[in-house]
């Protein structure tokens, strides 16, 4: 009987983290070690202040690839991060379900400008219904997610550009 119990738990366990998401819209590919695997990556830089501080993103673009974003990683090189794409801009929403790394998230506009940052912190055991949400203050194209703390580091609030290296990611949908 107990050990029939400790099954379901896991088998629920497992279930949930098949169906979860890391925010309202999204999706990603789990690799066997855990992490999310994205194949398009890009380089671009935020401006502040005249200062560019260079990033590399992996690009979220599909979707499943931004339901799955940053879900069971459990570190981040410095100055690299996850950037959403978004076929249409509206209010995003994300949550931290399955985040183990603490996140600023960065909703930046079409036009490549930071509406506002969020600091997100990880809920480790929070249900779904626990969870806080993060919102954009306006229509985002793009989310970019980095380690907690890079934000205020690089000096990044609403105004701040988001400038690519080249062609902007699309969606696949697009």
């Amino acid at each position: 009987m107990r050990v029939s119990a400790v099954l379901s738990v896991v088998c629920l366990v497992v279930l949930a983290g098949c169906v979860g998401g890391g925010f309202g819209t999204d999706d990603g590919n789990q690799s066997t070690t855990g992490t999310t695997k994205v194949e398009e990556t890009a380089t671009a830089a935020f401006v502040t202040n005249g200062d560019r501080t260079t990033v590399e993103l992996e690009v979220a673009n599909s979707y499943d690839e931004r339901e799955r974003g940053l879900m069971y990683r459990k570190s981040l090189p410095k100055n690299h991060g996850m950037i959403f794409v978004f076929e249409n801009p509206s209010v995003q929403s994300f949550w931290m379900k399955n985040t183990l790394i603490p996140l600023d998230m960065i909703f930046v506009a079409p036009d490549g400008t930071v509406l506002n940052v969020a600091h997100a912190d990880t809920q480790p055991n929070a249900s779904d219904s626990e969870l806080r949400t993060y919102r954009s203050d306006g229509d985002a194209k793009y989310v970019v997610e980095m380690r907690q703390g890079f934000a205020e580091r690089v000096g990044i609030e609403p105004g701040t550009k988001l400038a690519f290296d080249g062609e902007r990611p699309t969606t696949e949908e697009s």
